[in-house]
């Protein structure tokens, strides 16, 4: 602990810089292991020369003091820590401030690392409704430096955006601003659902959708005439297959006749939270009506053969199984209008469990 103090001294503004070059490396390399993270969040003199050098002049420098942040942050308890104490130090810092700033700044050198600190520090549940009071404001330029590939100049790519905008949706307050007119978030966001060049910002991106699927609130506005957002969480799932006419005229229009270099999402993870999606939005018989008449259970059964042969993930294939159950019934077969209404039994559930996993085995072996 000693010599990490001993550090310090060299870490201020008016220093040599080579002396704070060297410091400053050697604190970064300290933020790579769990016991170097624990000893520099100890001290809060450290902590606030980190925060004075992401400002410094030589960019080498500022670069090692963000990067120095982002693995500060990288779990929860330092996430809380470095922004609660970024509150309180004097001068404060606004951390949150600072890295929507410099993510907007078309011309900032650092903008990709400052987009990890901020999405390490959104991720922390708890602090998501005080941040949304710093970023509220700046959310239309955000979305738009998102939604504009070559946007930083600099050739930061921006992709953890996406997390960053997930994150904040999952708070009620979050998914609201999401999903308000005015701000036209999600319209800007929902496209790169299908985005094959960065898995970050696709991840994000469904990770965003599912939040708000997960919301009964909106399920009526995600069901609309204009089909987006269904659309962006079929199209991942549709492969190059060919529909009969009539099965052609039920989906919309961005999935009909797609051409036969169509391929489908390659993470099993993303392919499993799409699919959940569709099974919350089968809690309600409206729900299940509109998905039916949208050609859903025909995207998913070529789905399935797909994932049984080739994707060959029992989690997917058994979250396919689960909305494919449900969508093939007849309403009056079900007899209820919200399944979410529905209580399982502990021992019930777990049998069900142990049977849905021995029918997916059959599938695969």
């Amino acid at each position: 602990m000693d010599n990490v103090k001993e550090l310090i001294q060299f870490m201020q503004p008016n220093q040599r810089l080579d002396l704070k070059a060297v410091a400053l490396t050697h604190v970064l390399s300290l933020t790579g292991s769990i016991e170097g993270k624990d000893a520099i969040l100890l001290l809060d003199d450290m902590l606030m020369a980190i925060f004075g050098l992401t400002f410094d002049a030589n960019p080498t420098v500022a670069k090692d003091a963000v990067l120095s942040l982002i693995n500060l942050t990288a779990e929860e308890a330092g996430a809380i820590k470095v922004f609660e104490f970024s509150k309180k130090v004097q001068p404060s810092f606004d951390i949150v401030g600072v890295a929507a700033k410099q993510i907007c700044d078309e011309q900032a050198e650092l903008a990709d690392a400052w987009s990890m600190v901020l999405s390490n520090l959104t991720r922390v549940e708890s602090l998501v409704h005080v941040i949304l009071d710093t970023l509220e404001p700046t959310l239309p330029q955000l979305a738009k430096a998102f939604a504009k590939l070559d946007y930083n100049k600099k050739k930061s790519k921006l992709h953890y955006l996406a997390p960053i905008f997930c994150n904040l949706t999952q708070v009620p307050r979050g998914r609201e601003l999401c999903c308000q007119p005015k701000y036209q978030l999600l319209e800007k966001l929902l496209p790169f659902a299908s985005f094959e060049e960065s898995v970050v910002r696709r991840g994000g991106t469904i990770g965003i959708i599912k939040n708000i699927c997960f919301d009964a609130v909106y399920h009526d506005a995600i069901l609309n005439e204009q089909d987006d957002i269904l659309v962006a969480i079929l199209q991942p799932l549709c492969g190059p297959e060919e529909f009969s006419d009539e099965d052609n005229e039920k989906l919309p229009i961005e999935l009909q006749y797609l051409p036969e270099s169509k391929t489908r999402e390659t993470d099993p993870d993303l392919r499993k939270m799409l699919l959940e999606c569709l099974l919350q939005m089968c809690a309600t018989r409206r729900c299940r009506e509109v998905l039916r008449a949208k050609g859903v259970y025909e995207i998913l059964r070529e789905y399935h053969k797909w994932e049984a042969k080739v994707g060959r993930d029992s989690e997917c294939l058994l979250a396919c199984e689960n909305v494919v159950d449900i969508l093939i019934k007849k309403e009056d077969e079900i007899g209820l209008d919200n399944y979410k209404s529905v209580e399982v039994p502990a021992e019930q559930s777990d049998k069900f469990i142990q049977e849905d996993a021995a029918y997916v085995k059959s599938l695969l072996d």
